[in-house]
């Protein structure tokens, strides 16, 4: 047989374990992404399309050819025709200017105004006015005093200032030409040419625009990139989902601890990941890359791919570190689209307001924060709108420095991912969580340091158990300790694990902490904190794994683990490889290959060896678990607690059955079913070790004595003398308590001397009647028994069973006192309602208080901004100029640019076009060497072609051209000498005055040419001239971006409370008696108001000091600011409501984040309008009018411009500025280009804001309709009724039924003919609570709940008994009306059905689970008066009725306890009083004694015993029999979703159960059985025989006082009897042997399933084995059989040497 090597021999060479790890485990990745080619093909498909939309998109813009000619040649002419209608005056009127502009008028052919000075042009002006608006330009030319050779004169236009004031300036390029402004400075230029001229200048002039690109278009290219940004960032989600769903899934399948225990670190399975993601977004990467060459033809592919890579992996980074957090990839895929979407937005919207200009240094931090603003920061480069500008050594290398950023962030983000590995909590964290200073701060130990040991006490053995000494042992554990966070988990553990045998370590469910710990100590997951552990002669010590060593430890996973797309064989090949890492490659391939073979013969994978994972059956999965678990023949092997499917369960029975005398199996379990079949058992609990040693032993240590169980009808009185008389009866008889419940005694009775045991039950049988006994049976314990009892003796110190509290046993007599007290019901909300409801949200609030103090920030930062924005504005009207910050006139030469410049010329060999063009490339008149040194000049012989040359640069450096090449000259002279003169412009240049600039240059040329001087120069300054406009008003309408971002973090707190109320806690409470779900969202609702407009009120104080603050008290009214605080107010009245639909989920922080995400899109709507163009545009901002924020955005912008309108008039009246500005609408002579100042209203349609208040007013109201039909159900009823349309009708199976669910069907279908036919009789109460006709849920493709049909009466108790898998909380929750069914029908007090009124239906219904039902920062008292005040109790008796439960549940000491601080136990209790207090007619509780102290259990029981005798229907479920007995004894049995059985408990036992009574003689020499039954007992079977044992099933009618009579004149009569055991079949027993034949939940059909589409998702089916194989398989062995006295318990129970012999 192959070999291993021993783990002792040394390696030949030391290899690096990461690197082996990496490399295996990106082979398995590899091999994932190749398989999942279809995904990858559809991703690929789907960012193609995006990115083909994109190419489309860019195509008006950066796919559009250069224009050589984009405009027509204007001439001289047609510059002067321009200004004719204008008005045009001149200042000063003396010389030379009046001849000059005498000339200028004739040129421009119209009229010229003249004036001493611009005031008094001003005047007649207005003269001409007549109190009328002008609507004609008016256009001034201000001469400034000549400057030696340098003619100086300012044009000023109102046109200019309109244009500069309004949006077009960022929409329509070259605004001197439509102000007229050109054809004034050619009339004027040109006039002054001829006054300085010697001769007469023959020339022609005319204005020609050079070839232009698209790129020069700023406003178009930023529109276009936000397009192209929104694609690819949607383009590269669905790779980065797809990896992420990935990451969650195989950590979620426990695969990546798998890789754990193997030893594999996480940087190997995150960078195999990381390999993944890549593999999946490199196709789509290189597809954008190439997209962004055909957008952006001059950039590299490597340099554009590196780009993309390097954003995808920030985006893959994050994705990761998301996943963390979540437990359903759905879940965490939402949460990263959002946060995505969200940085996305958040950079558009800091690109769009230009705040990466402004802030450059804090723009380039936030490229690391926010990766899409390094992708727009990259877009922007590759578009050229950062090029030319001054550009410094830095700037060229930005975008090398965006990807070294990212490269950095990503390093800062894996080490905060491997962080988090182990600290992340929740139970996520594999090997248990550690703190974070433990990683940081980790210690180096001091492997020479010397260490304490202990002095033996000579008593260390007293803690093993006694066994051969033969024997060796395979795992030791020796005072074991561990603490996870400094909370103790093991304390002193010391037990031994024995070769060869099967072993199970069990605890109960809630102790499921303690196993997992010992499991990730035997794996090496996590070390001791004290003691030592011992497998196979080995230290378990760090750095040693012995789950990868060979024939030492293997692990059986579940088979979630095994990963779907590999093969059988490849699953073997690569958990060998990374078993095996330090061996070399030949040896793992021979291994494997030898191993391989054995395996699939001894596993039957031989067929399916290559097959795919996701197409094998769970028989098949499950046998290659354990193909993996025996893959280096291990010695010891450990198995988890099962969870999977039947299948999976039986396979692995069967193993451990075949291998279970050959290694050492470990098993998990928390079921007590299964003790009886293990070798050895240990049970721990509270953190110790309770018992050890094996089945045997624990049933001779606790299973010898009988249990008695008894029932009484006084529910269990807490002073009931006859019960402790019974008692004391008892305990003279050596019985003990086991458990006192009130209405059910579990008694322990020793099975000897047996006329001590006779004598007790004739006394009980005897005297039923006066002890108040209703039922009474005694049962030789089974394992669950058995199990109780050891635990109840490890914790018999700590809890007294018999013994009650003085105040609990006060409240408990209270409760059986008939109520003194009517329900209250209201139809609309009252006070001590509202009051409840009101401390429930200050009680939030009091609790999470940070989110109220990031609330208050939120709006007081608000109210500073909305000052600062309101304030601010009124800066720039200043004396001299209303808006010298924006029109403060601009100088237009070249030089007065400042930046850098290419000017061209061109020119023929004429001595005037020479002269000409030397004076075209001196610079300006007394121009500074600062503004000259960027000026560059190109000179073009006369044979060449301009256009061709410009083209030919646009062309092979457009970065250069889009912005360097913007003026230029062509001169040449015509065959009669005159000079024919062309000023070349760029039209769509960044800078709008390029034809102006170009023209003042030629005419400087011109100048210097015909004077012959060459300091000679005309400067023009564009100078707007606003007169009465009001230009500041472009600064009032931008859209408030920071602060809609502050009043959206101001307001998402709204989201939170319905959020943490989701589910359970929401439902009751909406659905309590005298509440309703309007009630409950209306409540909330007015709360909200009232906490919105305090900070409403907070942020007007705010915004009214700093308005006092920055501006004098007499420069505004405060009655302006009024409005602020109404729009803001009626802005909460749309929001809350809006806030509500966002609450619906269960996560708070998911439904902030859409909801924050969605207000910033639609909010700020420049965001998504900026993307649309025609009509479309309208479309969307209709379509947006329904979201508040918009609305809220469009009126603020509104308010700014009227507050600016009004206060304008009261800042001249202050300033007294009209002396200053005469023709200002404000002072007495107005109206020239504005009517005369009137107060605007704020409350108009328009310009006021009324529309947009109605727009909010009525949003919430749609809001709030919606919500309502979601609460009331009307939505998902509609959903499910076109989903079933759609969908595959239902099929019915026939299964066989038993007798009691065909008796409870047909009782069900006549209860609902009675009510159809509306006859119903008095007798017949079946039903009149509670009635279930076939209910059926379906859930992720399987039923949880399927046939049900169920009936209750008034002050009846249905127990109901099964395991939560099989659909038992499902059940509860559709019984409870809070999950809707899938189909069937619903009654509550024979009048509401749930899918007609379901909030009628589940008024009358409470629920208590697991699950929350009451806010948790609430504390114990507050929440339980508010679900009693809502469910009309009245006022004075809430608190007498609080008091008597909180007292009898023994939750005083809590009461003042906040619910989330309470441990699991007392929120048990706690859910359990919430169901009960004020309790409407049907109560149904789940698992509600479960881990409780008896003396709460037994208040428990009492309390349902009253609340049934007043007439209320309960319906109890639990996991087992036994804690529903006390209550009832009718019982239905849940098995896969459907009740297998319902019926009255001795029925169920008559029915499932062996008949009569089974008796066990303990005979000391042989005797004739047959004949010495047959003398006492008619009708008696004999079972089984020994030599000393008879088991005889005894079928007379008896009592059980009778047959013990017997028994004893039996024993009395035939000396050979030493004693005998009389037994009984208990419920439990039956029970256990329903559930143990489990075969999974029923597949559900789904949309899919139906015909038509199953021929396009068609799927490969799974192999399945056959039938023949699955009988094969092994099961336990039964070792528990009452009826066989080879087995337990009788093996035992007679033995009296036992306790010295077994081990």
């Amino acid at each position: 047989m192959f070999s291993i090597k021993k783990l002792e021999e040394p390696k030949k060479r030391d290899r690096s374990r990461f690197q082996r790890h990496s490399s295996i485990l990106i082979w398995k990745c590899y091999l994932q992404r190749q398989r999942r080619w279809r995904l990858l093909v559809a991703e690929t498909l789907f960012a193609g399309v995006l990115f083909l939309i994109a190419v489309f998109t860019a195509v008006p813009v950066f796919l559009t050819p250069l224009q050589t000619e984009p405009e027509p040649p204007l001439a001289s002419s047609d510059l002067l025709a321009s200004s004719r209608n204008n008005f045009i005056g001149y200042a000063p009127n003396t010389e030379p200017y009046i001849s000059i502009m005498l000339r200028a008028a004739e040129l421009l052919q119209t009229n010229i105004m003249n004036a001493a000075t611009e005031d008094d042009l001003n005047n007649i002006l207005y003269n001409l006015s007549m109190e009328k608006p002008i609507n004609n330009s008016v256009i001034w030319v201000v001469w400034k005093p000549k400057d030696e050779n340098m003619w100086k004169f300012s044009i000023r236009s109102t046109e200019r200032a309109r244009y500069v004031s309004s949006t077009e300036s960022t929409e329509y390029p070259n605004p001197h030409l439509r102000a007229g402004f050109l054809g004034v400075q050619t009339a004027v230029s040109q006039a002054v040419l001829e006054h300085v001229s010697p001769t007469i200048p023959m020339y022609e002039l005319s204005l020609v625009s050079m070839p232009v690109s698209p790129l020069m278009q700023e406003y178009q290219v930023r529109k276009t990139i936000s397009g192209i940004l929104l694609i690819f960032t949607v383009a590269l989600i669905p790779p980065v989902l797809d990896t992420q769903a990935l990451v969650v899934k195989e950590t979620l399948s426990r695969l990546k601890r798998a890789f754990r225990i193997r030893h594999v670190d996480y940087s190997s399975v995150y960078v195999a990941w990381l390999v993944y993601a890549y593999l999946t977004a490199f196709p789509i990467c290189l597809l954008g890359a190439i997209t962004l060459i055909l957008i952006f033809r001059w950039i590299h592919l490597v340099y554009a791919l590196l780009i993309l890579l390097a954003y995808v992996s920030v985006m893959i980074m994050l994705a990761l570190i998301n996943a963390m957090f979540h437990s359903k990839a759905s879940i965490a895929c939402l949460w990263n689209i959002m946060f995505t979407l969200l940085q996305m937005f958040l950079a558009e919207l800091l690109v769009h307001h230009k705040y990466n200009l402004t802030y450059g240094p804090l723009a380039f931090l936030l490229h690391v924060v926010l990766p899409p603003l390094g992708l727009v920061h990259a877009f922007n480069q590759f578009a050229l709108l950062q090029t030319g500008r001054g550009a410094t050594l830095g700037d060229k290398y930005s975008l090398l420095y965006t990807v070294g950023s990212w490269t950095f962030i990503n390093a800062l983000y894996f080490a905060l991912l491997m962080m988090l590995q182990r600290t992340i909590g929740q139970e996520r964290a594999i090997g248990g969580q550690v703190s974070w200073k433990s990683i940081i701060f980790k210690k180096v130990e001091d492997v020479n340091k010397l260490h304490h040991i202990e002095t033996p006490t000579g008593r260390e053995r007293e803690k093993l158990q006694e066994v051969d000494e033969l024997v060796a042992k395979a795992i030791s554990f020796r005072n074991v300790s561990k603490s996870i966070m400094n909370v103790p988990v093991l304390k002193k553990i010391t037990l031994d694990i024995y070769r060869g045998e099967f072993t199970i370590l069990m605890s109960e469910r809630v102790e499921e902490k303690m196993l997992n710990t010992i499991e990730d100590l035997l794996t090496g997951l996590t070390h001791a904190d004290e003691g030592t552990i011992n497998v196979l002669g080995k230290i378990l010590k760090p750095g040693k794994n012995y789950m990868i060593a060979p024939n030492m430890m293997g692990y059986c996973h579940r088979c979630d683990v095994v990963i779907e797309d590999l093969t059988v064989e490849e699953h073997l090949i690569l958990f060998a490889e990374l078993c095996l890492w330090n061996e070399s490659k030949q040896y793992v391939t021979e291994y494997v290959h030898m191993r391989c073979k054995s395996l699939f013969e001894e596993c039957h994978l031989d067929q399916v060896r290559y097959e795919y994972v996701k197409h094998l059956d769970v028989y098949y999965r499950a046998q290659l678990c354990w193909a993996i678990a025996v893959l280096l023949e291990p010695r010891v092997i450990i198995i988890p607690y099962f969870i999977d499917q039947p299948r999976y369960i039986s396979v692995i029975k069967h193993k451990i059955m075949q291998y279970k005398k050959y290694v050492t199996i470990v098993k998990m379990g928390h079921s007590s079913l299964q003790l009886e079949y293990a070798d050895r058992v240990f049970h721990f609990d509270n953190k110790l070790l309770v018992f050890g040693g094996t089945p045997a032993y624990m049933f001779f240590k606790y299973g010898r004595d009988y249990r008695v169980r008894m029932t009484f009808q006084s529910g269990g009185s807490i002073d009931n003398e006859n019960i402790s008389s019974l008692l004391e009866r008892a305990e003279q008889s050596g019985a003990t308590v086991r458990a006192h419940l009130g209405s059910l005694l579990i008694l322990q009775l020793p099975a000897t001397p047996t006329a001590h045991v006779a004598a007790l039950v004739k006394d009980l049988t005897d005297n039923a009647n006066v002890y108040g006994m209703t039922s009474f049976s005694i049962s030789v314990p089974d394992s669950e028994e058995v199990c109780r009892r050891a635990v109840k003796e490890s914790r018999l110190t700590q809890h007294d069973i018999t013994a009650i509290r003085d105040g609990s046993s006060v409240a408990l007599k209270n409760i059986s006192e008939p109520r003194r007290w009517k329900r209250t019901s209201t139809l609309f909300t009252n006070i001590t309602q509202l009051r409840a409801i009101g401390w429930k949200y200050c009680s939030f609030y009091i609790h999470f208080r940070f989110y109220l103090i990031v609330t208050v920030i939120s709006a007081v930062v608000a109210g500073v901004f909305i000052g600062l924005s309101l304030s601010t504005m009124l800066f720039h009207l200043e004396k001299n100029r209303g808006a010298e910050k924006m029109l403060h006139g601009e100088v237009l030469t070249v030089e007065a640019l400042d930046r850098k410049t290419t000017l061209v010329l061109r020119a023929d060999n004429s001595t005037a076009a020479r002269s000409i063009a030397k004076g075209y490339v001196l610079s300006q008149t007394k121009a500074k060497e600062s503004e000259i040194e960027d000026i560059m000049y190109t000179a073009l012989t006369h044979t060449e072609s301009l256009t061709e040359y410009l083209v030919t640069r646009a062309i092979d450096s457009p970065q250069q051209y889009v912005y360097m090449y913007a003026y230029g000259m062509d001169v040449t002279t015509d065959a009669t000498g005159s000079l024919i003169v062309q000023a070349l412009y760029s039209p769509m240049h960044h800078d709008q005055g390029a034809a102006a600039r170009s023209l003042s240059r030629v005419y400087m040329a011109l100048i210097r040419h015909y004077t012959n001087q060459l300091d000679a120069s005309i400067e023009v300054t564009d100078d707007p001239l606003a007169l009465d406009l009001t230009p500041w008003m472009m600064y009032a309408s931008q859209p408030p971006l920071l602060i809609q971002f502050l009043l959206i973090v101001m307001i998402s707190h709204i989201t939170l409370i319905p959020s943490k109320e989701h589910g359970i806690i929401r439902h009751l409470q909406s659905h309590a008696m005298n509440f309703s779900p309007a009630r409950y969202w209306f409540s909330l609702y007015f709360y909200d108001l009232i906490l919105y407009w305090v900070l409403v009120g907070m942020v007007t104080l705010v915004m009214v000091i700093i308005m006092y603050l920055v501006l004098p008290k007499a420069h505004f009214q405060y009655g302006d600011l009024l409005v602020v605080p109404l729009l803001l107010v009626v802005y909460g009245l749309g929001c809350i409501p809006q806030a509500y639909l966002f609450s619906m989920g269960p996560r708070a922080a998911l439904n902030s984040m859409t909801f924050a995400i969605v207000n910033i899109v639609f909010g700020e709507t420049t965001v998504l309008t900026k993307l649309l163009y025609g009509s479309a545009l309208n479309y969307a901002l209709y379509f947006m009018r329904i979201s508040p924020q918009f609305n809220f955005s469009f009126a603020l912008v509104k308010i700014k411009q009227i507050f600016l309108y009004n206060s304008e008039c009261i800042i001249f009246k202050t300033k007294k500025l009209c002396s200053a500005k005469t023709l200002h609408k404000c002072c007495e002579k107005c109206g020239v280009l504005q009517k005369c100042f009137a107060r605007k209203s704020y409350l108009s349609q328009y310009p006021g804001i009324m529309n947009e208040l109605i727009s909010i007013i009525a949003t919430g109201a749609i809001f709030m309709t919606l919500l309502m039909l979601w609460e009331y159900r009307l939505i998902q009823r509609a959903c499910s009724y076109v989903m079933s349309l759609l969908g595959p009708p239902e099929k019915c199976d026939e299964e066989v039924e038993s007798l009691g669910v065909k008796r409870e069907k047909v009782d069900v279908q006549d209860k609902i003919a009675q009510m159809k036919a509306k006859r119903y009789e008095k007798i017949d109460t079946f039903g009149e609570c509670l009635l279930v006709a076939n209910v059926n849920k379906k859930e992720d493709g399987v039923y949880v709940v399927r046939d049900v049909n169920l009936g209750m009466d008034k002050g009846t108790v249905i127990a109901l008994s099964g395991l939560k898998r099989h659909g038992r909380l499902d059940l509860l929750e559709v019984l409870a009306g809070y999950k809707m069914p899938s189909s069937g029908v619903l009654w509550a007090m024979s009048q509401w059905r749930l899918n007609v009124d379901p909030h009628m239906y589940c008024k009358h219904i409470t629920l208590s689970c697991a699950q929350n039902s009451i806010p948790t920062w609430m504390t114990v008292y507050d929440g339980l008066k508010l679900l009693a005040i809502l469910r009309g109790v009245p006022k004075r008796h809430v608190d007498e009725e609080l008091s008597t439960y909180i007292d009898a549940l023994e939750l005083k000491e809590l009461a003042n306890t906040l619910i989330c601080r309470i441990s699991t136990n007392d929120r048990t209790r706690l859910h359990f009083a919430a169901a009960v207090i004020g309790a409407p007619p049907i109560i149904i509780v789940d698992e509600c004694t479960a881990y409780q102290n008896y003396s709460v259990q037994r208040a428990m029981y009492y309390i349902l015993y009253h609340l049934r005798k007043r007439g209320h229907s309960i319906f109890v479920s639990s996991s087992s029999v036994e804690c529903h007995l006390p209550m009832t004894k009718q019982l239905g049995i849940l098995l896969d979703g459907r009740i297998y059985d319902i019926d009255m408990v001795d029925n169920l036992v008559e029915r499932y159960g062996h008949k009569g009574y089974t008796v066990v003689v303990h005979i000391k020499d042989e005797i004739d059985a047959n004949k010495m039954f047959a003398e006492h007992f008619n009708n008696f079977a004999i079972n089984d025989t020994s030599e000393v044992l008879v088991n005889v099933q005894v079928l007379d009618d008896l009592t059980w006082a009778v047959i013990f009579e017997k028994m004893e004149i039996l024993q009395s009569q035939n000396p050979e009897v030493n004693s005998y055991i009389v037994t009984a079949i208990p419920i439990d027993y039956i029970y256990n042997s329903i559930i143990t034949n489990e075969s999974g939940l029923k597949p559900a059909a789904d949309f899919f399933s139906c015909s038509y589409y199953r021929k396009f998702f068609s799927q490969t089916a799974r192999k399945v084995p056959n039938e023949s194989v699955l009988a094969d398989l092994i099961p336990f062995e039964k070792k528990y059989d009452i009826t066989k006295l080879n087995e337990l318990p009788w093996s035992v129970i007679f033995n009296r040497q036992m306790e010295n012999e077994l081990c």
